[in-house]
């Protein structure tokens, strides 16, 4: 609440100023009219938060705070058992979301080379992640579109959405507050000209509770040292050569009533893979989501290589949930030495994949006991 209350000081402030900010970051050209992302109406409803044009304000309103206590337990369950669901929700467990009837499977892969966690012992959280405490920022009303190659982008509080259009552009440093009737991305590549795309110490979130509004979407970027909270999905990957390392991922928007999902439940999910490979998520910390804390699916491409190491992970039904959608095996799936928090809404369900698709797996255990979580097929 007190870094709202700060948010709306600064804005206050900085709003008698907007005269002297025309000299931005961004060039003049690259000030224009809100735009629709331009692929995004061919992902399939059930893959994405929202869609890709503005609409009309959606009538649904959000559950509580998506953030969940872990409960405690001494040691894994033999299978996943569905957790009790509170008395005021009907909303049932979806396909997808439920390990299949022969339990779980036990898999240890390989011995992995290691390498350390950029900050050895603990997870990103409020004191590693955002914008810097002490940076000032200038305020950048409307969407800002970026078409210059290298531009970097430093210390501004946009109110609107940033699309990325040209090579190796670096954000930095930067707050976005995503418009709640805009139903797409706060920061987006998604596009043939955006890839080495650098997003760094940057703060995304909506403006007000809205199915359809989402953190990072696109490929080819690296994604560090950000906070992205208060969306529906907070990292949507579509392509390939990703790396997102370092984040703080909390407090998804869940709607029990999603338009977009034709009146069912929101599929608000930390990080989502729809197609693509070289994909690196290290050292992150998860909490919140309804759907996954990772959800691949191969829903636009086929996934391949895919590392998840190093990390703090909870929400969802399970937490790393893997989805073939018709295409065959999600292949080299790597997935070690992480934290799972038991804050599943099936109890203990760590990781879960079909049957036909392979994961090497080591180190992983349950952060309240320290033992081995194990897989489960669904």
């Amino acid at each position: 609440m007190a870094r709202f209350l700060l948010l709306g000081v600064s804005t206050a402030a900085t709003v008698l100023a907007l005269g002297a900010t025309s000299a931005l970051t961004s060039d003049p050209a690259q000030d224009s009219a809100p735009r629709a992302e331009r692929t995004y109406g061919d992902l399939p409803p059930d893959d994405f938060g929202g869609p890709a044009t503005p609409s009309a304000p959606a009538s649904a309103s959000p559950s509580a705070s998506s953030t969940r206590i872990p409960s405690p337990s001494t040691e894994p369950s033999a299978r996943p058992t569905v957790k009790q669901r509170p008395a005021d929700s009907s909303e049932p467990n979806r396909p997808g979301d439920r390990p299949g009837s022969s339990g779980e499977e036990t898999v240890e892969g390989d011995p992995l080379a290691s390498t350390p966690a950029d900050f050895p012992g603990q997870n990103p959280g409020p004191d590693h992640t955002g914008v810097p405490p002490k940076k000032k920022l200038r305020v950048h009303r409307g969407d800002l579109v970026i078409r210059t190659a290298g531009k970097v982008v430093d210390g501004l509080e946009v109110h609107g959405r940033v699309q990325v259009e040209a090579p190796n552009v670096t954000i930095r440093n930067t707050r976005v507050i995503v418009p709640t009737r805009t139903e797409s991305a706060g920061i987006s590549n998604n596009n043939a000209d955006g890839a080495g795309m650098l997003v760094s110490q940057v703060e995304v979130l909506a403006a007000d509770a809205a199915p359809g509004v989402n953190g990072v979407v696109g490929h080819d970027f690296t994604l560090e040292g950000s906070e992205i909270h208060h969306v529906t999905d907070q990292v949507h990957i579509t392509g390939s050569n990703v790396t997102v390392r370092n984040n703080w991922f909390h407090h998804n928007y869940h709607f029990e009533s999603d338009p977009y999902q034709g009146g069912g439940a929101s599929h608000d999910d930390s990080i989502q893979i729809i197609g693509g490979g070289n994909i690196t998520i290290a050292n992150n910390r998860f909490t919140g989501a309804y759907n996954a804390g990772v959800q691949i699916t191969q829903s636009i491409s086929e996934v391949n290589g895919v590392t998840i190491r190093d990390n703090l992970l909870g929400g969802g039904g399970c937490t790393v949930n893997i989805a073939e959608k018709g295409r065959g095996p999600v292949d080299r799936i790597v997935i070690r030495d992480n934290r799972f928090l038991d804050d599943q809404r099936i109890d203990r369900c760590a990781i879960i994949h079909p049957s036909s698709t392979h994961i090497a797996h080591s180190g992983n255990v349950w952060d309240d006991t320290g033992r081995p979580v194990a897989l489960s097929r669904g």
